[in-house]
């Protein structure tokens, strides 16, 4: 999920206001005058940003209600989605102490990715060395990407695409399996929904995130343009999995015959 590279640059700037306005002549026509327009078009830019990342709180909340009733097999996506909705807090309080959510968000992104895994095993029931393997190779370039390659405090997105791509392989191998085994109306499905709202995000997420891999020279119009969709397509994920999460089959109560 997009839990991810939350920035203010109004918080910089009123900074560089203060400063500018205390270094200053009394009335003297400086650009420090012409900036609180800008200065309030970017806060209003990133708290859009910010509502549209916290949309996350509709499946979260959803999933705490029904968590009870619903099959354990849905357990390691429900909290991914639980996940999600605490990094979005620790990355609000970052931004506005550190005025960087860079390092947990690249913790974050490695603690999804387990949790993807370990649903996509629960799924297939298939055997574990498999997923203990994808799971090894993650860490590795996790390692590799944050560590070795970049710093953790900087905004890397080796890992990002690796993770997306492997998202993507799972889905649609499970997609698969769903349209030629299943008999139930898929949109009443909650692992189709689940599995479809992955190749749709994660598919994406790999296209932005590899433009900031591979520098290409595009516009920076175009990258601003590319992660403003990013942010609409999480909202729709929320959606979708908010959906999902209500179509999880509930438990079947044992009855103790005698």
């Amino acid at each position: 999920m997009l839990r991810e590279r939350i920035f203010c640059p109004a918080l910089h700037q009123t900074e560089l206001m203060a400063r500018s306005s205390s270094r200053t002549v009394l009335g003297a026509p400086t650009i420090a005058h012409r900036l609180p327009l800008l200065t309030r078009i970017k806060m209003q830019a990133y708290l859009l940003r910010v509502f549209l990342s916290y949309t996350i709180l509709i499946p979260a909340v959803t999933s705490m209600i029904r968590y009870k009733v619903v099959l354990k097999d849905y357990g390691p996506f429900l909290w991914m989605i639980w996940l999600g909705l605490f990094n979005e807090t620790v990355s609000m309080i970052f931004i506005f102490s550190i005025r960087s959510n860079a390092i947990n968000s690249n913790i974050y992104v490695l603690l999804e990715y387990g949790l993807i895994l370990l649903q996509f095993y629960k799924w297939n029931e298939s055997k574990a060395p498999k997923y203990i393997f994808w799971a090894l190779l993650g860490v590795a370039i996790w390692i590799a990407d944050n560590l070795i390659i970049n710093q953790i405090f900087q905004n890397n997105s080796i890992f990002r695409v690796f993770y997306s791509f492997v998202t993507v392989f799972f889905s649609i191998d499970l997609l698969n399996r769903i349209l030629v085994f299943n008999t139930s109306p898929l949109l009443k499905n909650a692992m189709f929904l689940i599995v479809v709202t992955f190749l749709i995000y994660y598919g994406f997420k790999a296209y932005v995130e590899s433009f900031n891999m591979i520098h290409l020279g595009l516009s920076k119009e175009l990258l601003k343009t590319l992660w403003k969709i990013l942010y609409f397509v999480n909202v729709f994920a929320s959606l979708l999995y908010t959906a999902a999460i209500l179509c999880i089959p509930t438990r079947k109560k044992f009855i103790l015959h005698y």
